[in-house]
């Protein structure tokens, strides 16, 4: 949910994915033995290759290990694996980080929406909208071990310590009770597991959410009106976003912290970042440094609850979030909307925001990449560069200067690349 060279014919070999010379998630516990032999490995999904390659997070080069995997999409690790969503074909993809192969193709009811894993990557879960299911999947025999029935189940979200799983269905108020969202206990699923529905107020719209430390406290991101929320019939308003508290425990719904937009969230410390597109745009707000339409970032204090002034970035759909070693944020959105930077460069999706000084800027690239969307953000552990896969292609971004970096060799992604995850410290 991000210009291309002449392929060689070393290129070609590599399926695809290999990349030329000049041309334009969390980590698992350490690799002992990698059979690539590389000490900070970064995996990249190409969705039109149908691979998964190895970079060198330390040199910042692509190595000639790939695997084929049919469409892949999302990466999640943990406890020495990695679980790849497939995007064109019904099931996900096992990949044990030591030997760096596929271990497991698991089939899964459709086409997975989204994927989970537990914190210690013995248990993966799929949502598949179609028909209606969020899959428990052993990973290590790749065995479904429960198809727990959930409707239109297209995002998952799982607890710090796996005991909790939410599932948020696509157009929730479409539901019965209307929205809501899931809580699944994870222990000893089962076909016969049911998941306890947690309903909201009429328009609310329950898009996502993330966990406050504990299994007990999260924070649902309602995106209201900006997901085409409304209000009961009668009303003259449209139903606003909002950040509510939820108790997992009992469950329930507490308090709502009233916010411009609700689709992307990241949690540091008391500080929730939440990002979103208004579409009533709050009063007073204006967005000089983004001309046209803008999204908006605001910080909640989780201890107060509650949140500060807008801050504008790009619009668009808001989804990968970090925070870099010198407290520079990156928000990526997709379908946004994009302004001539300069000759042959254009703004694209992505906003980097300095939490100190609350300024917002907005690298430029070139004009002529098919899109604009930014799919995934990966900061290098140890070092100031962060991989950014934006308009399908793959930059190595310098989180001094919030630029491309101008010292490391670009690589061109002959294809799409999606995701981008270190799996070593």
């Amino acid at each position: 949910m991000r210009i291309k060279c002449v392929l060689g014919a070393w290129a070609a070999i590599q399926l695809g994915l290999l990349f030329l010379s000049g041309c334009y998630g969390s980590s698992s516990a350490p690799n002992s033995n990698p059979v690539s032999g590389l000490k900070k490995r970064v995996l990249l999904t190409n969705q039109e290759a149908g691979t998964m390659t190895i970079l060198d997070g330390q040199r910042d080069t692509v190595s000639t290990h790939a695997v084929a995997i049919p469409g892949p999409g999302k990466m999640l690790t943990a406890g020495g694996i990695t679980l790849v969503q497939e995007t064109t074909t019904n099931r996900v993809t096992i990949y044990d980080n030591t030997t760096e192969q596929v271990t497991f193709t698991a089939p899964t009811s459709n086409t997975p929406f989204d994927i989970a894993l537990s914190p210690d990557g013995k248990t993966a879960w799929a949502a598949v909208r179609n028909p209606g299911f969020v899959q428990a999947i052993d990973t290590a025999t790749g065995n479904v071990l429960a198809s727990i029935p959930v409707p239109n189940a297209v995002r998952l979200v799982m607890s710090p310590q796996g005991t909790r799983l939410l599932a948020f269905a696509d157009n929730p108020q479409s539901l019965s009770p209307p929205d809501s969202f899931f809580l699944i206990n994870t222990a000893n699923v089962s076909n016969s597991t049911t998941p306890t529905p947690i309903t909201e107020s009429p328009g609310d719209q329950p898009f996502t959410a993330v966990f406050n430390g504990s299994d007990d406290q999260v924070f649902i991101l309602n995106c209201g009106a900006e997901c085409g929320g409304v209000n009961p019939a009668g009303s003259t308003t449209a139903a606003a976003p909002s950040v509510a508290v939820a108790d997992l425990s009992v469950p329930s719904v507490g308090q709502r912290i009233a916010v411009a937009g609700a689709t992307a969230v990241l949690l540091n410390g008391t500080n929730l970042f939440v990002a979103g597109t208004p579409v009533v745009p709050p009063a007073g707000f204006a967005c000089p440094a983004v001309p046209g339409s803008c999204g908006t970032l605001q910080t909640v204090n989780t201890s107060s609850l509650t949140a500060s002034a807008p801050v504008a970035i790009t619009d668009g759909l808001h989804g990968p979030m970090v925070l870099t070693s010198n407290n520079q944020l990156y928000i990526g959105a997709a379908n946004c909307t994009t302004q001539p930077a300069g000759p042959n460069l254009a703004r694209g999706c992505l906003s980097i925001v300095d939490t100190g000084s609350s300024a917002a800027s907005f690298p430029s690239e070139s004009s002529f990449r098919q899109n604009f969307d930014v799919t995934a953000l990966q900061p290098i552990s140890g070092r100031n560069i962060i991989y950014v896969v934006q308009a399908g292609e793959l930059d190595f971004f310098d989180i001094n200067t919030g630029a491309v970096s101008t010292t490391i060799t670009p690589v061109d992604v002959v294809g799409k690349a999606v995701d981008v995850l270190q799996i070593d410290p």
